[in-house]
């Protein structure tokens, strides 16, 4: 058999996202011979499109912020919420080896990272919750260090509108700006950093596709190949253990031995339109995801041909989404907790608390939809006060293109009576919504869904209104209304994993050699979302859990 390997190596890992470049760097750090191999002709998979945020419970830079947390309210914190869908032991495994991931990322140079500022967990009152601290983002990366690599990052649009480049806390302290001037002192160096990228070439990068950049600059400086347009074709494996893959590249096939191990993080199948049929049901579409284009189930199917069990493949990691006509879905996340505007279904009525964290939100619009009147799409209803104030889908506070008007991705009109016409809103139910809310708006208090009672919910909402942060009337004309479709950041489900990240079988046991991580492997935190990068630092964790594992410097499992 040995004769028959086009390569071999110790460690491959399939897929460059967070999770796949962690696990190689932290495979190569533990002396393992590891090579990526990448199915796009790009790498950074769907973390580049990504916010970036990582999720580390206990991480070190609370402690040096002074901010408290212990292992104890982390795993009670997901134990609470995530229940018995995900065995205790791989929750505990997350809390112990996600800050040990972290610090090894740091300590070595791979990566650098800030707290985001304030961020709460997404149920932050609940037994073990956070009200900041646990969520970390990347810092911004100057691209031009990544040198001939630069130009094979995967690229979305700009998070913030007008292209500029930042960090979530500083994207979010100039949202802020137009309410309160006083926020722009503190995000200053936006404004530099980014006239010197037009004026230099600099290509400074934020968020996600700073995340992946850092990261693939490690793997660069550590001599680790990164192999893209590399497809995996089949998992090979030999007396019930994984002993290599066949992988595609540029049409010829390559056998390639992998010594310790195989790790599959190649993303979700969130864009393959029979997967999404099979598992959500016949009216799933594809359109309204931002995930990777190439994440189409490749490697979970692969797995799954050889025996694995797959788990969770019923849901996603879901976010209300725009869609701008000629441009990718365009998520919805901290725009909904601002004061003056609210969501409602085809018959003008409200179904949720608009400021609910988004995974939440989009589940609450599936559920509102089946009882009726129809919600998918749902309807973003806001006033010229809220137009005025803060940045929404692209565009800039008071700036409304006339495109998008033309276009009808958002409609105005100067009465409610008139905007429910265009946009086949039933008009009595919309305009007793409205006065409804108004009258909490104005006193502070939403009796239907408790907006702005969460610090969730208040770390979205603008300070400066009071009562509540996150309520005010929609009282000024024009109004507004855009559609609201239930998009998802990537598919939950995938092959299912230990606590140590080894792929399983329905009946429990390991399929030796095989490790899973990311959106390939079922959630690590089951049907619950735990904060900002509750995906992207579970995946990571179980990348680095993976490498360690296969360097023989964790112990088996029970």
């Amino acid at each position: 058999m040995a004769n028959n390997w086009d390569l071999e190596t110790d460690l491959v890992v399939v897929g460059s996202g967070a999770a796949g470049m962690t696990s190689a760097l932290t495979g190569s750090s533990a002396g393992l011979d590891t090579l990526v191999v990448e199915k796009a002709d790009v790498f950074g998979g769907t973390t580049a499109l990504s916010g970036g945020v990582i999720w580390v419970p206990t991480n070190s830079l609370m402690a040096s912020a002074n901010i408290a947390d212990s292992a104890d309210d982390a795993l009670t914190y997901l134990k609470h919420n995530v229940g018995n869908r995900v065995a205790e032991a791989k929750l505990a495994s997350l809390v112990e080896h996600a800050p040990k991931m972290l610090d090894l990322m740091l300590a070595k140079g791979f990566l650098e990272v800030a707290v985001f500022e304030g961020f709460p967990d997404y149920s932050p009152e609940a037994p073990g919750g956070a009200q900041g601290g646990r969520s970390v983002e990347p810092k911004v990366f100057p691209g031009r260090k990544l040198g001939a690599s630069l130009a094979q990052l995967r690229r979305r649009a700009a998070l913030a509108p007008g292209g500029l480049v930042g960090t979530m806390t500083e994207l979010r302290r100039l949202a802020a700006v137009r309410s309160n001037p006083v926020e722009l002192l503190k995000a200053w160096q936006v404004l530099p950093r980014n006239v010197w990228n037009r004026l230099s070439g600099a290509n400074h990068l934020a968020n996600g596709a700073a995340l992946v950049a850092w990261l693939r600059q490690a793997l660069d400086a550590q001599g680790i190949p990164l192999q893209l347009n590399t497809a995996l074709q089949e998992i090979i494996t030999e007396d019930d253990a994984v002993i290599g893959v066949i992988v595609e590249q540029r049409g010829a096939s390559q056998r390639i031995r992998a010594r310790k191990g195989i790790v599959i993080a190649a993303g979700g199948f969130e864009n393959n339109p029979e997967m999404r049929k099979r598992f959500f049901g016949p009216e799933s579409t594809s359109d309204y995801t931002s995930g990777s284009p190439q994440n189409t189930g490749d490697a979970i199917n692969a797995g799954m041909a050889i025996g694995a069990a797959v788990d969770l493949m019923d849901d996603a990691w879901w976010a209300p989404t725009f869609m701008p006509p000629g441009q990718g879905p365009q998520i919805v996340i901290f725009e909904r907790g601002k004061p003056g505007n609210i969501i409602v279904n085809a018959g003008g009525q409200r179904f949720a608390n608009e400021a609910d964290p988004y995974n939440e939100l989009v589940k609450q619009m599936q559920e509102a939809h089946k009882s009726g009147p129809s919600a998918l799409p749902s309807y973003f209803i806001f006033d010229a006060t809220y137009r005025d104030r803060y940045p929404l889908g692209g565009m800039l506070p008071g700036i409304t293109p006339k495109r998008h008007i033309d276009s009808g991705f958002v409609l105005r009109a100067e009465s409610l009576e008139a905007l429910a016409a265009q946009a086949g809103i039933d008009s009595d139910g919309l305009i007793k919504t409205v006065a409804r809310f108004n009258a909490m708006a104005r006193s502070g208090k939403d009796e239907d869904f408790h907006r702005g009672e969460s610090a969730f919910d208040r770390f979205s909402g603008d300070p400066n209104v009071t009562p509540n942060p996150c309520l005010g009337p929609l009282d000024t004309p024009p109004y507004y209304a855009m559609k609201l479709y239930p998009g998802d950041l990537g598919t939950k489900g995938g092959l299912l994993t230990n606590e140590h990240a080894q792929v399983v079988r329905a009946d429990g046991s390991v399929v030796q050699g095989l490790y899973a991580a990311g959106n390939s492997s079922a959630a690590v935190t089951g049907n619950f979302y735990p904060g900002a990068g509750g995906t992207i630092g579970p995946a990571m964790t179980y990348g680095y859990l993976a490498a360690l594992h296969a360097a023989g410097q964790l112990e088996a499992p029970a």
